[in-house]
C-alpha cells in the first residue's frame, strides 16, 4: 500500500503536530529559552500571536483559563482551524462546506477579527 502525495502530506503534518505538541507540554514556555516575539521586541507592542506558546502549554495541561489570558484569539480559533481541517478532509463529499469556511467573507472576516484583537489588544492591554 502506498500514500498518495496528498495524504503523504496530511501524515506528515500530523507528525509535525504532535511532535510540537509533546515540546510544549513538556516544556514550559515561559521558563524555557522559547523563541520570544520580534514584534513585540521591536516595537513594545504584541502581535496577533503574543502569548501563543504559553497558551498552547496551557491547553496541553487543560487549563482553558489560563489559556484564555495568554491569547484569547487562539483559544477562539481552535475550532475554526479544525472546522476548516476537516472541509478540506472531506471536500469532495461536501464541497459547499469546503467553498463556504474558504470563500471571500469566510477570509474576510478572519482577517477583519485578527486586525481588531491586534488592536484591540494593545488599547486595553487583553
Amino acid at each position: 500500500m502506498t500514500l498518495s502525495r496528498r495524504n503523504a502530506f496530511y501524515v506528515a503534518g500530523a507528525a509535525v503536530l504532535l511532535a510540537a505538541a509533546v515540546v510544549y507540554a513538556l516544556f514550559d514556555p515561559s521558563v524555557n529559552p522559547f523563541p520570544r516575539c520580534i514584534f513585540l521586541q521591536a516595537t513594545g507592542y504584541k502581535c496577533p500571536g503574543c502569548g501563543s506558546q504559553r497558551a498552547l502549554h496551557a491547553l496541553l495541561h487543560g487549563d482553558i483559563a489560563a489559556a484564555w489570558g495568554f491569547n484569547a484569539m487562539l483559544v477562539a480559533a481552535i475550532p475554526v482551524v479544525a472546522a476548516m481541517y476537516i472541509a478540506e478532509i472531506t471536500r469532495r463529499r461536501r464541497p459547499q462546506l469546503h467553498n463556504r469556511l474558504n470563500g471571500s467573507v469566510a477570509i474576510w472576516s478572519a482577517f477583519t477579527l485578527l486586525v481588531g484583537w491586534w488592536i484591540l489588544r494593545n488599547i486595553f492591554d487583553l
